[in-house]
């Protein structure tokens, strides 16, 4: 939406510049970024000072028989822990957070962004207790944020598929592919690997809760992103109209500086709004012309109604 963008909700100018810079500083990936660090930090504390308790895994983590204990929260909250004492797990999870989150938060805005990382926490872990939902059986309990950064990450592959990026494999090598094969080979990788090795009891990774990440950005690229289906649309828009005559007829004014019909006027309208919105993401408000930035305004006046 218009209004959930970072652009739309500062002013222009220089004391808007500042503005957005501090909004920036206050942004739902730096807030996660934080927490998740601070978490990691406590988890070492306690299992330095109290190495047998295992208080956070035995409240927060998430488990089949978690779950059947009545801790449903564990479905979301068991993704702001992770593995320890290494580093590994948090670093890369929170790597993908950074730089992924930074590129579609200022897209989706931060409530929306927010709603899809926490969605594709919880559709991680259901996802996860279909496939282990025995609580005799051999996995252990599910922590880390990788099904809430695959949820963003299967995003930003569907809004900018063919936007080339770099990735560092392994860390070390260097790569630059599309977006749209990196979510291709990531989705058959993990599918392959839940039916090679998670399901066969090998290895800690859960893939089942990867691949529940990627479904809910999918879901919520195709739902709530892109234009709705018609079965959405009917709620947005009314199903009856009022005859012209009925209609209270509003008195026309001599100069009028633009006009909007709420048809294909108000598509082409959105439609430009959209191309401005992406080229401040790209390239800053620097970037923009008078026009754009006139145009912004108009549409701010006019959806603000």
């Amino acid at each position: 939406m218009l209004y959930d963008r970072a652009y739309m909700k500062q002013p222009f100018g220089p004391e808007g510049g500042s503005r957005f810079v501090h909004s920036i500083k206050r942004s739902i990936v730096t807030q996660l970024l934080l927490i998740n660090f601070g978490i990691f930090v406590l988890q070492n504390v306690l299992n330095i000072l109290f190495p047998y308790a295992s208080f956070i895994e035995n409240t927060f983590a998430f488990s089949s028989a978690h779950f059947f204990e009545g801790k449903l929260w564990t479905l979301l909250s068991y993704s702001f822990l992770h593995s320890y004492p290494g580093l590994l797990h948090i670093f890369a999870n929170m790597l993908g957070l950074y730089f992924i989150g930074r590129s579609i938060e200022p897209i989706l805005g931060s409530r929306s962004f927010l709603i899809l990382y926490l969605a594709s926490a919880i559709a991680g872990s259901l996802l996860y207790f279909c496939f282990h939902f025995d609580p005799s059986g051999p996995r252990g309990n599910l922590v880390g944020a990788s099904a809430a950064v695959s949820g963003i990450l299967a995003f930003f592959c569907l809004i900018k598929p063919e936007e080339r990026i770099t990735l560092l494999l392994f860390f070390i090598i260097p790569i630059s592919l599309k977006p749209k094969w990196l979510l291709r080979g990531y989705a058959t990788i993990s599918l392959a690997l839940l039916f090679t090795e998670e399901l066969n009891g090998y290895g800690n990774l859960a893939h089942s809760a990867h691949l529940g990440g990627l479904v809910a950005g999918l879901l919520y690229y195709q739902f709530f992103y892109r234009d709705s289906p018609d079965v959405f649309r009917s709620f947005q828009e009314p199903s009856i109209e009022l005859p012209k005559w009925f209609k209270k007829q509003k008195k026309q004014t001599a100069k009028v500086p633009y006009s909007v019909n709420y048809s294909d006027s108000n598509a082409q309208l959105k439609s430009e709004i959209n191309r401005i919105l992406d080229k401040i993401n790209l390239h800053g408000f620097a970037s923009l012309s008078e026009e754009e930035k006139s145009t912004l305004e108009k549409a701010k006046a006019l959806f603000g109604r």
